[in-house]
């Protein structure tokens, strides 16, 4: 008797190409929004997933599903540069596939020689978060108005709103984290203010700081550990940077 052989199906074939070069092509968020969600999200999440697994690279202290959620989010920005006319050393077209592999291993080498770097400057916020906001070198004062900033925020958290509400696959942790990123997005400008020997004024801080000020915020408000909290927060990444991403887009 003959076994019959398994057929593996493709999950990236003719018809996820097409949707690459389909986002590329329109200027219209809800027909990329529409493309993203309907065909190239589980694609993408394949392919993030299977190129961190096949590849060896150094995670550091970070979460596997973060990495691959911060692959994901790179992804998302970079492959509008996808040059369709290329021609390779094949001598054929580029293919979107390729492209897009491309970009993620680039991302998981860059992520591994950081994680690198990191491991031995990596500084704990529970431990040094009084010293940390207490230095007048992690502040400085915000120049002009954020309008902007504003706007944005108020697009991200209608997404997020809008994805909270309506997707059935969010896990309990995830509605937390997502339910208190809200929470924090909606009072930016009363949780960023600082006391300063000129009272209070509205100030900005550095990336590090920023960071770890939220990361805090996020601990108090949903009594979830770093780990759990950076795993939770995955679905919020795609909708941060592709609202990001289409707002200075329509600029």
């Amino acid at each position: 008797m003959t076994s019959k052989r398994k057929v593996t199906k493709q999950y990236f074939g003719d018809n996820e190409e097409q949707a690459v070069l389909d986002y590329i092509d329109t200027t219209s968020v809800e027909i990329r929004h529409k493309i993203y969600n309907n065909i190239l999200r589980e694609p993408f999440r394949k392919m993030t997933e299977s190129i961190l697994r096949r590849y060896p690279i150094h995670i550091g202290n970070y979460d596997i599903h973060e990495v691959e959620a911060d692959a994901l989010s790179h992804l998302i920005v970079q492959m509008i540069k996808f040059n369709r006319n290329k021609i390779g050393k094949n001598g054929q077209k580029a293919k979107a596939f390729s492209y897009c592999q491309t970009i993620v291993r680039n991302f998981y080498k860059d992520h591994s020689k950081r994680s690198n770097k990191e491991k031995m400057t990596m500084l704990s916020w529970e431990d040094y978060s009084s010293d940390v906001m207490s230095r007048d070198e992690f502040l400085y004062e915000i120049d002009g108005h954020h309008s902007d900033l504003e706007k944005l925020m108020e697009q991200i958290i209608k997404s997020m709103r809008e994805r909270i509400d309506t997707d059935a696959t969010l896990k309990k942790n995830e509605i937390i984290v997502g339910e208190a990123i809200i929470e924090v997005l909606s009072n930016w400008h009363i949780l960023f203010m600082e006391d300063t020997p000129d009272g209070k004024i509205n100030k900005k801080v550095t990336n590090k700081y920023q960071k770890n000020k939220i990361l805090q915020l996020l601990k108090e408000q949903t009594r979830l550990n770093t780990k759990e909290i950076r795993i939770s927060m995955k679905p919020y990444k795609e909708i941060y940077y592709l609202e990001k991403k289409s707002f200075y887009e329509e600029e």
